[in-house]
């Protein structure tokens, strides 16, 4: 194991796998009870948890924590689908070669928990359709993104980032990209202004390398930074203004099965996943989506489309690059 920061080492047991974010989350709650999903063989070569015989709809995600807390999640959720809409559900696996945009476009996914650039980006290449967004503990559908440093760095304003190491999600990710080059930008930083950065798959990675010392500074989501800095293990130098939150997007095939369609938005907008339907449902405060789904439509994003085509993360080539 990579070495842990001083101040990490009194947090005890529950702390010991911080290179793994989500393990360390669920070690918060031990007594929650996991979904049975294989996380064996299956997963050294991830594609799909459930074998495929044809007539499941294909449920993808953008990662958020560590890869099994996110399947655990997930699977909860599809399991609620399948028993609220009668269809049946296979969850699907994204691997490292793979954009889960490109999914949603070349037919290997069929549904996605996806956060708003990766929305975006589907329905700008592949006519994909936003059916739900997420909703957060006090039931607003917008959310923020979070710099975050180390609590003994000398960091303190984003403009002492200028010339520092710094850590972002992956290219398709709203809190993890988009927003923070939006903020970096409003404060006259560029790309170039940095020392050095990195994209990384998950907000998870993105706080380890931070928690490791391994870069200066990250964007994460905010519920993940806010957990982070209740335990004081690091600190937030900015938090953006709020967008419009992640949601669940379809893929433009899967848009055209209106009656499906109509039967999952119904299943999503009904969710309670903090009353009635929270038994069986796996550490939901950790998604983007704690509580529950409200619809959307696509003229929602418009003021944020506008941001991404200005920053040119709409095309294929800047999903594509790292």
């Amino acid at each position: 194991m990579k070495r842990l920061l001083p101040f990490a080492i009194g947090l005890a047991v529950c702390l010991a796998g911080i290179v793994f974010m989500g393990v360390y989350l669920w070690k918060d709650n031990p007594d929650t009870s996991p979904v049975q999903v294989d996380l064996g063989e299956r997963l050294e070569d991830p594609r799909r948890v459930v074998d495929d015989d044809g007539d499941e709809i294909v449920f993808g995600f953008d990662r958020r924590l560590e890869l099994k807390e996110d399947i655990k999640m997930y699977s909860s959720l599809i399991g609620y689908l399948r028993e609220e809409t009668g269809y049946e559900f296979e969850l699907h696996v994204t691997p490292s070669d793979s954009k889960i945009v490109d999914e949603l476009g070349n037919g290997k996914v069929d549904i996605a928990a996806v956060g708003t650039l990766g929305y975006l980006q589907a329905n700008e290449l592949y006519d994909a359709d936003i059916l739900a967004r997420g909703l957060n503990d006090s039931g607003d559908d917008t959310y923020r993104a979070a710099i975050i440093t180390l609590p003994n760095s000398p960091v303190d304003h984003l403009t002492d980032l200028i010339g520092k190491s710094f850590a972002f999600g992956d290219n398709a990710s709203t809190q993890g990209n988009l927003i923070p080059s939006l903020m970096l930008s409003g404060e006259g930083i560029s790309l170039g202004d940095l020392g050095n950065y990195q994209h990384f798959s998950s907000h998870s990675e993105v706080a380890d390398a931070v928690l490791r010392g391994d870069f200066d500074a990250g964007s994460i989501q905010d519920t993940l930074a806010s957990y982070l800095e209740s335990k004081g293990l690091i600190k937030v130098l900015a938090i953006s203004d709020k967008y419009p939150r992640s949601g669940i997007v379809v893929s433009s095939s899967m848009a055209e099965e209106t009656e499906k369609m109509q039967a999952i938005r119904d299943a999503l907008l009904n969710f309670d996943p903090k009353g009635k339907d929270s038994k069986g449902i796996y550490r939901w405060d950790m998604t983007e989506m704690p509580g529950g789904f409200a619809s959307a439509d696509s003229a929602d994003y418009e003021d944020v489309r506008r941001m991404a085509a200005a920053f040119g993360l709409l095309g294929h080539d800047s999903h594509d690059a790292k």
